[in-house]
């Protein structure tokens, strides 16, 4: 069954793709069609119990007033000639699958419905989101969302839940978003300025590191090619507090400097590069602006002392690292490919950083007790970067997921890497007590 419901909006146009959603095209672009799902934004949203059961067709027109609200849930990615663009429609239809499920059954069934809704890659010219709906005796349970990547990074699908949130409980968003994507292209359109001062800066941090952090293939690789593992862990998610809260700083950049530290340890590189992937929401105009956002930082490490030393002596570093993660990809590609050209080899890292947690947990260092797990999570056979650590909440703690190249990282190597960044991270709190 499915439900249909009209949106609409005064605001539409034809434009660009913006810096970050230009950046996110790419690499959904470079790993084919096959692979791409692995890149779209799932969010479920149980519906608030306060105010009564809602029928589907009361969510339904919620969720539609939520996309007549923001620019990029209206925006068609398209290709044409010259390469990428998107439309924003002024009006337009969304379908709504409907899931009947018995009381019991509802959780599971919205877990399931929304990984359906996940498993496939969008199409040129697709709506950008997807929709539906758990029902229980004729009243909507769960909404299952599904985000093109293209348009909507991590931390603007949680606006977008909230959005719909609100409207289901109050009715009404008092105000309008401070920026909107049409905006945000247009303002990028005029600061050239700021993107090539970005770009020099990134040239002559790549200039002292090595053309990649793991240049060479030393096994055959496993099937499919790309490994991804997680470890659940509440000793680590405790230690990352704790030493957070020595030092001043944030658990994300406790493990981004940790992490960089045992890149240094593995590759036996003297300097070390990784690209932190920056939401760039640091201003008002930009807080709850739904569309993609994210670019890369780049952060380099050299020789370095404790962890607790490296942290405080590094965390300007890590500052102006998030600071030149706003810049015209194009540009900045451009700058690549001729540094690539001039020393014969490829110039980039291709190692990244991503923390997809909504932020620090603000009940403090939290409990260390708690058994550590790691799993295996379906693989793929095609990624945009060879070495990538995603931050997240999993299992009710502190998740971190690798996704390697196994020509480059053999699994047993992954694995020692998640449990090594674990007792590194715990033996430098207790240490430093």
């Amino acid at each position: 069954m499915r439900l249909s419901v009209e949106f609409a909006s005064g605001r539409s146009g034809t434009t660009e793709l913006a810096w970050g959603q230009r950046d996110i095209w790419e690499a959904i672009d470079g790993v084919g069609p096959d692979s791409a799902h692995y890149f779209n934004v799932p969010r479920l949203l149980s519906v608030p119990r306060a105010g009564g059961p809602r029928p589907p067709r009361v969510v339904g027109a919620a969720l539609a007033a939520v996309m007549g609200r923001h620019d990029a849930l209206r925006s068609l990615v398209r290709i044409g000639a010259a390469g990428p663009y998107q439309e924003v429609a002024a009006a337009g239809t969304v379908s709504i699958e409907l899931v009947e499920a018995a009381r019991g059954d509802a959780d599971d069934a919205a877990a399931d419905l929304v990984d359906r809704l996940a498993g496939r890659s969008f199409g040129d010219g697709e709506q950008p989101l997807r929709a539906g709906l758990i029902v229980c005796d004729g009243a909507a349970t769960h909404v299952a969302l599904v985000l093109n990547h293209v348009v909507a990074d991590w931390r603007a699908a949680d606006v977008v839940v909230r959005d719909l949130r609100m409207l289901l409980l109050r009715g009404t968003i008092p105000r309008p978003p401070s920026l909107q994507l049409l905006d945000l292209v247009r303002d990028e359109e005029t600061a050239s300025a700021r993107s090539e001062r970005m770009i020099a800066q990134w040239e002559t941090l790549l200039r002292t590191v090595p053309s990649a952090m793991f240049p060479k293939a030393v096994a055959a690789g496993a099937t499919p090619r790309y490994a991804r593992a997680v470890l659940s862990s509440p000793r680590l998610n405790h230690a990352a507090q704790v030493l957070a809260g020595r030092t001043g700083v944030s658990t994300a950049t406790v493990l981004l400097v940790a992490v960089t530290m045992l890149l240094r340890e593995l590759t036996g590189h003297e300097v070390c590069a990784i690209t932190p992937i920056v939401h760039n929401r640091f201003s008002d105009r930009t807080r709850d602006l739904v569309t993609s956002l994210n670019q890369l930082g780049l952060f380099t490490l050299g020789p370095c002392g404790t962890l607790s030393e490296t942290l405080v002596s590094a965390y300007p570093a890590v500052l102006a690292s998030y600071r030149r993660a706003r810049f015209d990809s194009l540009a900045l590609k451009a700058m690549i490919d001729r540094m690539s050209a001039d020393r014969g080899v490829p110039m980039f890292p291709s190692c990244c950083f991503n923390d997809l947690r909504l932020g620090e947990d603000p009940g403090g260092a939290g409990p260390e007790d708690g058994e550590s797990e790691l799993e295996w999570l379906p693989s793929t056979d095609k990624r945009s970067c060879d070495f990538c650590v995603a931050l997240m909440r999993w299992k009710g703690t502190l998740g971190v997921e690798l996704i390697a190249d196994t020509t480059r990282l053999p699994k047993g190597e992954i694995a020692a890497l998640l449990h090594r960044l674990e007792s590194f991270v715990v033996g430098a709190a207790r240490s430093s007590s």
